[in-house]
């Protein structure tokens, strides 16, 4: 009897403990039909995956640790849902339109201690700057309107970072990051700092995010952003603006110094809903690259989980600017875009 007893309390001791622990298995499907035009070499047709957000299969999951603190994780790969092509760097000169973040859990990979403090995250994960544009941008960095066609976005994601985020108080949250080069004999070759202050509460989100990311040789800045922006949800609409600062030395030769704003709106309409924005970049260097960007999409749910999306986006170069529109997966290849596709998140 006894020992039945202590079988018992073992097995509800066990299963206190795994009801303390959960592991989400999560995922999205993009397929669209993209056509760009104005390049050179013409027009281009395709079927693209991760036309509103890369295609993914991800798990996280979190552990109670007790005494209010909180053990996560989260790893998150992309896959080609279009084709079974080779995964080629993003950036590289071939032309396969599938790129980027579909290495194996080359989306995230981090691991997560939270609690009083706030939260403490290191590993493979989104930036600072590119987690504050995301919720600034109407498009969210996707479709062909997408604000990052022209602002830059801070670096994506960060390897071998380190993340701080404090608690948040009265909606305000402020948060710190540092991404290591890891080059033997210069620690600060190729690193990235980071720093943003967010507040989020109601209808109203403002934030104001710093990336700088260090010159190979670790003596300066190779880039650095700064960027002030925020949305305010009126009900029959939402405004969305930002404004951001750039400057650095990227080459050696020339110094960055450029001033993008971005003003757009999202609107329900017709059970979906229509987004738009406008962006003006001034280059204030020697070449005086100025570009203007116009964006427009329509969403439609058919689901909970399934979409349908149509976009458009045109960018007029100046003074030998070459800017593309591309997606959230794509560079692009022109200077115009339409993207017509369905989504589904499981």
């Amino acid at each position: 009897m006894q020992k039945t007893l202590i079988a018992l309390a073992l097995l509800a001791a066990a299963g206190a403990v795994s009801a303390q622990s959960s592991v989400t298995v999560y995922g999205k499907i993009d397929l669209g039909l993209v056509i760009d035009s104005g390049a050179s070499a013409g027009k281009s047709v395709r079927l693209s995956s991760g036309v509103t957000g890369g295609s993914r299969l991800g798990f996280k999951g979190s552990e109670d640790l007790g005494g209010g603190y909180k053990a996560a994780f989260v790893l998150e790969t992309g896959f080609c849902a279009d084709s079974a092509a080779p995964v080629v760097s993003a950036g590289a000169s071939v032309p396969n339109f599938c790129t980027g973040s579909n290495q194996f859990m080359g989306r995230q990979a981090h691991g997560d201690l939270s609690g009083a403090f706030g939260t403490l995250a290191g590993g493979r994960q989104y930036s600072l700057g590119y987690l504050n544009l995301t919720t600034i941008d109407p498009f969210g960095t996707g479709y062909a309107g997408q604000v990052n066609n022209i602002v830059d976005a801070a670096g994506v994601r960060l390897n071998n970072s380190v993340h701080y985020t404090t608690p948040a108080f009265a909606g305000l949250t402020a948060s710190g990051e540092i991404a290591l080069g890891e080059t033997a004999g210069n620690w600060k070759a190729g690193r990235v700092l980071g720093a943003s202050v967010n507040y989020a509460a109601g209808p109203a989100y403002a934030g104001f995010s710093f990336y700088d990311l260090a010159n190979p040789n670790g003596s300066g800045s190779a880039r650095r952003d700064y960027l002030l922006g925020g949305t305010y949800d009126f009900g029959v609409v939402k405004a969305h603006a930002l404004v951001e600062k750039a400057d650095g030395d990227p080459t050696g030769a020339i110094r960055l110094d450029t001033l993008d704003l971005m003003a757009g709106a999202s609107v329900p309409l017709a059970g979906g809903s229509l987004l738009a924005s406008y962006i003006r970049h001034d280059d204030r260097g020697a070449l005086n690259r100025d570009a203007n960007q116009f964006g427009a999409a329509y969403n439609y749910p058919l689901s909970r989980r399934t979409a349908v999306y149509a976009a458009f986006a045109r960018i007029v170069n100046e003074n030998g600017a070459t800017f593309h529109v591309g997606n959230a997966t794509e560079t692009g290849t022109g200077n115009k875009a339409f993207n017509l596709g369905v989504v589904h998140n499981f």
